[in-house]
């Protein structure tokens, strides 16, 4: 048998992430850019937790120290993770239900294309995905970090038989922060 690898290496996915969030900025009073990182599936296990953002993020003297860590599932579009993390941005019209819609200005349109390309590799190669907001203590407590964590897939297939072979490898995190007065 011969597995050929047909889903991204981690190189090749994280240089399509960082290109993906180059042009975008995450809106709130301050926009921010959005970080791609990967962090060692070694280091948190089999499923990413608020207890791993605090340990990781906030653990060390140099970094802020949270308030609480909020999450909620991002596994599929209708999921409240990732409502919260995309919201509308993908939309050119976004219809709400009670079936009024909105009509998108020109300056949300022309990012439109930007944050569909990162939706779909967020989903078209990362499973276990998880929206996480840490909340900051005093003196910081306007700011509020926005992670968006899924878990790469290594997918391999056998192209006589069909044999797929399917590995959770190292995690990737979409990092970035909102000001909220």
């Amino acid at each position: 048998m011969a597995f050929n690898l047909i889903s991204q290496t981690q190189e090749a996915l994280l240089e399509a992430f960082q290109s993906a969030v180059k042009p975008l900025l995450y809106p709130s009073e301050t926009d921010a850019p959005i970080e791609v990182q990967i962090v060692e599936s070694d280091q948190v296990g089999e499923t990413f937790t608020g207890q791993d953002i605090q340990e990781l993020f906030y653990g060390g003297e140099d970094q802020f120290p949270s308030a609480n860590v909020e999450w909620a599932e991002a596994n599929r579009l209708e999921s409240n993770g990732t409502q919260r993390f995309f919201r509308e941005r993908p939309d050119i019209i976004t219809t709400y239900p009670n079936n009024e819609y909105e009509v998108r200005a020109a300056y949300y349109r022309e990012s439109v294309p930007q944050w569909r390309l990162l939706r779909d590799l967020f989903f078209d190669n990362l499973v276990q995905q998880r929206w996480f907001r840490a909340n900051l203590a005093e003196p910081d407590s306007a700011r509020a970090d926005i992670y968006l964590i899924g878990r790469h897939l290594q997918i391999e297939v056998d192209s006589e038989t069909n044999e797929m072979r399917i590995q959770p490898l190292n995690w990737f995190l979409l990092k970035t922060y909102v000001i909220e007065t």
